[in-house]
């Protein structure tokens, strides 16, 4: 990939091509000592191939610059097993501005006559200004043309450069170089989202990469407030729901109210490590109908529960079960039954801690339970005299209180008021055999694995439509043919199948 291709992907729209100023730099170092900061001539940000951070960091050597006395630092010595602690670099660009790039880490340097390249990674690049964002535009990687219909067109214009700016409705963003100006019909929807609101555009393979649907996620103030970044977390997860993929945040340009861009930030994608490309090119697997014939509707959909998702997400901590979720799509069946598993386990748990006020799963009153195995216990006692079974047959007594896994399953699967079918109960049954090695040899039916593995997916896409209270349709995966089905019809049972 050529570098004028690569710089006009970047939608950050950074505005220092090299970080390190000459005669007015205030560097800040945490971790990263191999590097002889004050000497570094050359700090430059960039994307790779898959559209990680690539950093460049060169010291140029030659007889005439000034030699500088590296600082003593204490030797670290490292103990086997120990994680290596990240770094941190803040660079004082101005007085209102600084830029910091975190998580760092140096894996060593490559000497040659002219220079020293220094082998810097990082996770995160941040540039912030002292000033309130009035614009926020999220740069999303992995999103559906088909996933997320958008119902009206707008004609934006654009000015490619370096990197991305132009012009969004009333509000015109700085352009540094002129090239050729392009006209795209945009496509967007709007959004209310509490006392605010935010817009989705589709911004096409001309803004981002071209192996992926790029979408840009913008908030302004005027809408009513610019979210805090946890709540946009927590749109970004519920759209991902709804579009059927994981929407890839890679980062944010923020402006003032005049326009001028005061901020940007450059993320990694956060990919698993499985490969960018295959999951951006892959389809989109919509929980209910986003027909074109049914927009109205859908949109609707869509709006009405993110407030409900939002009050939830924390409570039910929706943050581990997605990760889980969209992990457990991405690995080989039947390895994705555990993880699904313990994404199921783990939302159960937080229901009984948070709306059943049932954090120890028992099936009695503990205080009337107590009482009524007070005989029971004396017995045990009399009965396991002598042996140094006594307490361990007394805390078996007093485990009889406690529900099993299943029953916990069922007891929550009634209490969302959601139906349990003969497929669906077998897919639960199968994470045991996935855990504890049972399927394997050459008698696997790989078409029945599979399909399981598409019935706990149900399970799971269920689970979060009955707690948000949707009454409507769903799409059963875990049925050939992937059929429409109300969501109180359980996953891979024919229509009108008693559970």
């Amino acid at each position: 990939m050529n570098k004028r291709k690569l710089d006009s992907l970047l939608w950050e729209n950074i505005p220092i091509d090299n970080f390190i100023i000459s005669g007015h730099l205030d560097i800040k170092q945490e971790n990263l000592d191999d590097v002889f900061w004050d000497d570094v001539d050359e700090l430059c940000v960039n994307r790779d191939d898959n559209y990680n951070i690539s950093i460049s960091c060169v010291r140029y050597l030659n007889q005439y610059k000034e030699i500088k006395q590296r600082p003593t630092v204490d030797k670290r010595e490292f103990i086997p097993g120990e994680t290596m602690p990240a770094g941190k670099l803040e660079i004082k660009i101005f007085d209102d501005y600084t830029v910091t790039f975190t998580p760092m880490y140096c894996d060593g340097y490559i000497s040659k006559l002219d220079k020293t390249d220094y082998k810097l990674s990082c996770y995160c690049v941040e540039g912030k200004s002292v000033k309130t964002p009035s614009v926020i535009k999220e740069w999303i990687l992995n999103g559906s043309k088909s996933g997320l219909r958008f119902c009206e067109n707008s004609r934006f214009e654009y000015k490619v450069q370096g990197s991305v700016s132009g012009v969004y409705g009333d509000l015109q963003f700085p352009i540094k170089e002129e090239l050729e100006e392009q006209e795209y019909i945009g496509r967007f929807i709007h959004f209310k989202y509490k006392d605010t609101a935010f817009d989705i555009h589709f911004v096409g393979n001309k803004y981002g990469p071209s192996w992926s649907t790029n979408l840009s996620i913008s908030y302004f103030e005027k809408y009513g407030r610019i979210p805090s970044i946890e709540e946009r977390k927590q749109i970004r997860e519920y759209l991902s729901f709804f579009v059927g993929k994981r929407l890839m945040y890679v980062g944010e340009s923020s402006f003032d109210e005049n326009g001028n861009q005061i901020g940007f930030v450059m993320k990694n994608p956060g990919t698993y490590g499985f490969d960018i490309k295959k999951e951006c090119i892959s389809g989109a697997k919509t929980p209910i109908k986003d027909d074109v014939s049914f927009l109205h509707n859908y949109l609707d959909t869509i709006q009405k529960y993110i407030e409900p998702f939002s009050e939830l997400y924390e409570k039910l901590d929706f943050a581990s079960f997605f990760s889980a979720y969209w992990y457990a799509k991405k690995v080989t069946q039947p390895m994705d039954l555990p993880i699904l598993s313990a994404a199921l386990e783990n939302l159960k748990r937080k229901w009984y801690e948070e709306v059943e006020i049932n954090p120890e799963t028992v099936l009695m009153d503990k205080k009337d339970f107590s009482k009524r195995i007070k005989p029971i216990k004396k017995m045990v006692e009399t009965q396991f005299a002598g042996t140094e079974y006594v307490e361990r047959m007394k805390r078996s007594v007093e485990g009889m209180n406690r529900m099993s896994v299943s029953e916990q399953l069922t007891h929550f699967f009634e209490g969302i008021d959601m139906p349990v079918g003969k497929k669906e109960k077998k897919a639960l049954q199968a994470r045991n055999f996935s855990a504890h090695g049972l399927y394997a040899g050459d008698s696997i039916d790989y078409e029945e694995q599979f399909m399981t593995s598409q019935v706990y997916e149900c399970i799971l896409v269920r689970v979060i439509l009955k707690l948000l209270k949707y009454e409507g349709n769903y799409i059963d995966y875990g049925t050939i043919g992937y059929p429409e089905k109300n969501i109180n019809c359980p996953s891979g049972s024919e229509v009108g199948e008693t559970p």
